[in-house]
């Protein structure tokens, strides 16, 4: 047996989740509580161990509530085709890499006129420096291109940034760019 098979065969004796072993899901409406409290003790056990939900009931509580507001500020009811947005600065609009557009997103789409959305993102804070201006993308992607327990978990420990994870970004459909 290889190590790594003894490392997730121990794993899942001890009842940890780890990224091999996470259930794929491909729909925010069909989460049932079991995915939400497998979603939360593999966020628990990986990258959000430094959540400040200490326990797996604490963090699906918080899923529940941006499960029970409509999306795009929260992450009810999303549609199958979500429309999402992504602020990038450029020196001009010819430098963008449409075939590397990144995971990050957002799915509100006033959500960077809010000033806590900057909190993390003090690089996007001015329209306009010398590394070049602040544009908007915006694109179009599946739901089933969404990372569901990533998405989850950054609601969870970065509210105001209102973040959509994508699993693939050569699945998205960008369809503007507009130059703040």
């Amino acid at each position: 047996m290889k190590l790594q098979e003894q490392i997730n065969r121990i794993q899942s004796m001890m009842g940890v989740i780890n990224e091999s072993t996470l259930p794929q899901y491909n729909s925010f409406n069909e989460l049932t509580d079991d995915d939400l409290y497998t979603i939360a003790k593999w966020g628990l056990s990986t990258e959000y161990s430094d959540s400040s939900c200490e326990t797996p009931e604490c963090a699906v509580d918080d899923f529940k509530s941006y499960l029970s507001k409509p999306y795009p500020k929260e992450l009810g009811k999303v549609p199958e085709i979500v429309t999402i947005y992504r602020l990038l600065r450029l020196k001009n609009e010819s430098d963008l890499n449409k075939t590397n557009l990144g995971i990050s997103w957002f799915a509100n789409p006033t959500q960077y006129e809010i000033p806590e959305f900057y909190q993390m993102l003090d690089h996007l804070k001015r329209k306009s420096t010398n590394d070049g201006n602040l544009y908007l993308l915006t694109a179009t992607t599946n739901q089933s291109n969404i990372d569901i327990p990533r998405t989850l978990w950054q609601r969870s420990t970065q509210w105001w940034e209102n973040e959509i994870v994508i699993k693939d970004e050569s699945n998205l459909k960008l369809t503007n760019i507009q130059k703040l």
